[in-house]
């Protein structure tokens, strides 16, 4: 066997091998908030009631940090918006939409992030954010007050 032919097997053996050695994209981690969510109104809980029947949540990853996009739909047909961008860092990031001033996200693991709200510089609101292990159902869990008014919610959510 000629010398080129030899070496150009061996490259083809090395490419080969290479290229099965590497995962493919798809079987990288991927982020199990990243999508979009549907309130599943029969399972959720909103103290004082009633809550919203049609929600639509969106998360996705962006440069400067987990984008949110929350649309409600009330009973006259309007549509409100709740939209931040935040990074898991514990800081103060601005939030459009509802009466708290500021959010800041913690991740705790993979399954789970925290949420903490201010208004005017004073915590007013907590949230906790869990994805079920199989990624079907996102829970999240919210306390907080609005001018003397506690209010609380579970919120379930399931992807679409």
């Amino acid at each position: 066997m000629s010398s080129n032919i030899r070496c150009s097997i061996q490259s083809a053996l090395l490419l080969t091998t290479l290229l099965f050695s590497i995962p493919p994209a798809y079987a990288q981690s991927k982020d199990l908030f990243i999508g979009t969510w549907v309130l599943d109104a029969d399972h959720s809980q909103f103290t004082p009631g009633p809550g919203p029947t049609d929600r639509k949540m969106i998360f996705e990853m962006k440069p400067n940090g987990l984008h949110h996009l929350t649309d409600t739909t009330g009973n006259n047909g309007g549509v409100s918006t709740i939209d931040y961008t935040a990074k898991f860092d514990g800081a103060d990031y601005p939030i459009d939409g509802t009466a708290i001033d500021t959010v800041a996200l913690k991740r705790t693991d993979a399954n789970t992030i925290e949420r903490s709200g201010k208004v005017r510089g004073m915590p007013a609101e907590t949230c906790s954010m869990k994805v079920s292990s199989d990624g079907k159902t996102l829970t999240m869990t919210t306390k907080g007050s609005y001018r003397g008014t506690n209010y609380s919610s579970t919120q379930v959510y399931k992807r679409q």
